[in-house]
């Protein structure tokens, strides 16, 4: 499985009835659509005759107030995805560095416009944290672009303001792009300070995107936004991204983003309180390791060699609960699983599962 939250096809290929799992393979708020968002489209659906705002005037007004930026620098698309790879069609990098483990898609947009792909590994025996000197050190003439995952994914490590810092401006020194993806920063306690969306002003080099679709519970909808200091990148993604590429729902999400502040309250006060309630819960079971994580998922190796996580996946299955198998991420190995937090009912569901499978 490339990515998690891929329900249809494990509904398919187990003939399990829709509805039936509870995924934990997919880092989405629990909260789910909000209500403000689910009555716009129910009294709107009559602008699907139209085509939307070529320009999503609206959209980009609303994210440029939301996050105190300039609307016109502003791009939108149809999720991250798609942004993370018009930027790399248009920077067309030569050798690009890319931590590991990561998110798979950065390789693979990279890899479809023939660069050159450098992993800078994590260790393990770090818990997965990012030694700046060493990456520093990795950052030579020779790389042109470095992507970043913050945080990062699968490992939920954040890498602070102060060594993102001289990240970019070792990057500005060299002329090297710095690609950083927040798609979870609005997971992580006090996310204003830990983002660098603003930085965009004074760093050249520095490209941002952030995504909406995990936070507010709506994958399916596909909406992201990208930022860079280049103002030449910026057209150039202007004139050659895909007209139309955001749907019309999607462009309505402004309004959410401007009027609805109980969904983000009540999305703090569920993190704050379930996370750690969570972890101490997971922490309590024998058998695997749990890493610490600023996002909304958490790594965990499985320490059981008597059970393998393709075993492990098929007993859960067997109860309708689904994890991230992370086999496939570069830098793992075949023990590891994420899985997201959710609400406190499924959690102790899981829980009570997951002990079951592993006494």
């Amino acid at each position: 499985m490339r990515h998690g939250g891929n329900i249809v096809q494990v509904e398919r290929e187990k003939s399990i009835g829709a509805g039936k799992i509870l995924d934990y393979s997919a880092n989405i708020n629990p909260m789910g659509v909000p209500e403000s968002f689910q009555k716009i489209i129910q009294e709107k659906y009559n602008d699907l005759c139209h085509y939307p705002d070529i320009d999503y005037h609206h959209l980009r007004f609303a994210i440029g107030h939301y996050y105190g930026i300039q609307k016109e620098d502003v791009l939108v698309g149809n999720g991250a995805a798609q942004l993370i790879f018009d930027f790399i069609r248009v920077l067309k990098p030569q050798r690009a560095l890319i931590l590991a483990p990561t998110f798979g898609e950065y390789e693979r947009a990279l890899k479809a416009f023939d660069c050159d792909v450098i992993r800078y590994y994590l260790r393990e025996e770090n818990s997965f944290q990012i030694n700046i000197e060493s990456l520093l050190e990795s950052l030579t003439d020779s790389i042109d672009l470095i992507i970043l995952c913050n945080p990062n994914n699968p490992t939920g490590n954040l890498i602070s303001k102060e060594d993102l810092k001289r990240v970019v401006t070792h990057c500005e020194d060299k002329k090297i792009k710095v690609m950083i993806d927040e798609a979870f920063i609005d997971f992580v306690g006090e996310n204003e300070r830990s983002s660098v969306l603003k930085w965009v002003e004074q760093y050249k080099e520095l490209i941002v995107i952030r995504a909406f679709t995990k936070y507010f519970g709506m994958p399916g909808i596909r909406l992201g936004f990208g930022v860079c200091g280049d103002k030449g990148v910026q057209e150039q993604m202007t004139d050659t991204m895909i007209p139309w590429s955001v749907n019309t729902f999607a462009s309505f999400f402004g309004e959410v983003l401007l009027n609805d502040k109980v969904y983000v309250e009540k999305t703090k006060s569920w993190l704050k309180h379930e996370k750690p309630r969570f972890m101490v819960k997971l922490k309590e079971i024998k058998g695997m390791k749990v890493y610490p994580s600023t996002a909304n998922f958490v790594l965990i190796k499985l320490m059981d060699s008597s059970l393998s996580i393709d075993e492990l996946k098929e007993k859960l299955l067997e109860r309708y609960i689904m994890i991230r198998d992370c086999s496939n991420f570069q830098g793992l190995g075949e023990q590891f699983f994420r899985i997201a937090i959710k609400d406190e009912q499924s959690n102790e569901k899981f829980i009570q599962v997951l002990s079951e499978i592993l006494s």
